[in-house]
């Protein structure tokens, strides 16, 4: 294992427990092997040789969903996640499964495009064949996927307007550009009427949170060197993107992969709350208003936006700026977490009903990432659930744009 300050090596853990109070995983199970300090117990062990690879050790350290709540509360600063990730890396060939679930993902991940026609085509051959029923198709299914006819992405697509005050690029992400590309629409469209030029880059590939995830740290630094080069030649003044898990790993994780990053890459409420100074300069840009200022809104808070970009204030000032009733919630995570909602489906389930206990008094819930509104809608269905893109474009043209 690497030997750096976040590696298992040298994690300076003093066993405080301050990383369990956000642990959503820990919330559920209550093991101390499920909570971020039990983890780190274990990854010593593991490095010292006390403990050999096995089920128990793959799902501890596995069935974290990488969160980023324990290294926001460490008072050392520890980065639990880093270190995980590290350890799933001498985990992730340990055995047939694992090797067989990488294959998989290696092939799925680096080539999106053909992964998404293979995939319609396992969905029409639903309707003839049974294949929904055996796993992991059946918890697909379960979670309500549906993947569209045309991708948001296709090729390079420049969508202008005349006299720009700057050129902004979409880092769409693959959530949104297979699964819910209306949403990436939303997204363009409000920038365009915002007087912004936008740019889609042929080159965008999986950011690779998902390899990485998974232990495969040497694809995830491949998707990003590919990644850097499309993006670095843009000459955008930002890179704006529908998902914080993209946002935060292209922003953050990239210098440590392949030694630079996209720096200029920003969550959408936290560009737009630049764009109309909401919270310093004066009063939202007066586009914005709601349809409904008697809706009850309850915010989700994404992991990634919360835990590794702070954006927790700038999408709740700017639904209340376009009129909702944004009402409190006790929030925390919603149990998605990529591959950990196919490997640990009970679990992932258990985490995503206390959010749904907390969101019931909202006749709406709002959110800034297409994973969380893939879980949240699959059990979810007295309410919608909408991207705050799609809030956005619909209260711009809501004031005659």
């Amino acid at each position: 294992m690497e030997n750096s300050t976040n590696s298992a090596a040298s994690l300076p853990c003093v066993r405080c427990g301050s990383c369990k109070a956000l642990c959503p995983t820990y919330a559920e199970d209550a093991t101390e092997r499920m909570s971020a300090r039990g983890r780190v117990v274990l990854m010593e062990k593991f490095r010292d040789g006390e403990l050999a690879p096995s089920k128990k050790l793959e799902d501890a350290l596995f069935g974290c969903v990488l969160c980023g709540a324990c290294d926001k509360l460490c008072p050392l600063g520890v980065s639990v996640t880093d270190a995980i990730c590290d350890a799933r890396e001498r985990l992730s060939s340990s055995n047939k499964k694992r090797r067989i679930l990488n294959f998989i993902a290696k092939a799925g991940f680096k080539r999106t495009p053909e992964t998404f026609k293979i995939f319609k085509f396992i969905e029409g051959m639903g309707e003839i064949v049974p294949i929904f029923k055996v796993k992991p198709f059946k918890t697909i299914r379960t979670m309500g996927l549906r993947f569209q006819d045309a991708a948001l992405r296709e090729g390079m697509s420049i969508f202008k307007v005349s006299r720009p005050k700057g050129r902004i690029a979409v880092f769409s992400g693959c959530t949104a550009n297979f699964l819910y590309p209306s949403m990436g629409m939303a997204l363009i469209e409000s920038l365009n009427m915002m007087n912004y030029e936008v740019v889609l880059p042929k080159g965008e590939v999986c950011c690779g949170a998902p390899l990485m995830g998974l232990g495969l740290k040497d694809d995830a630094a491949e998707m990003a060197e590919r990644n850097l080069a499309s993006f670095k030649k843009l000459n955008a003044e930002a890179v704006v993107s529908l998902c914080p898990t993209c946002v935060h790993f292209i922003k953050n994780e990239y210098k440590k992969l392949a030694g630079e990053s996209i720096d200029i890459a920003m969550e959408i409420s936290q560009f737009l709350s630049l764009e109309s100074g909401i919270g310093s300069s004066g009063p939202v840009n007066s586009k914005l208003k709601a349809k409904n200022s008697k809706l009850r809104v309850v915010y989700h808070d994404p992991c990634h936006s919360l835990y590794n970009l702070n954006a927790g204030p700038e999408p709740r000032e700017i639904l209340r700026s376009i009129g909702f009733n944004v009402v409190d919630s006790s929030g925390g995570c919603c149990g998605f977490g990529g591959s950990f909602r196919l490997l640990y489906q009970d679990l992932s389930e258990g985490i995503l009903g206390q959010r749904i206990e907390d969101y019931k008094k909202a006749d709406m819930i709002v959110t800034s990432c297409p994973n969380c509104i893939l879980q949240l809608r699959s059990k979810i269905k007295d309410k919608p659930v909408r991207h705050i893109a799609e809030v956005i474009k619909e209260s711009i043209k809501g004031d005659g744009r």
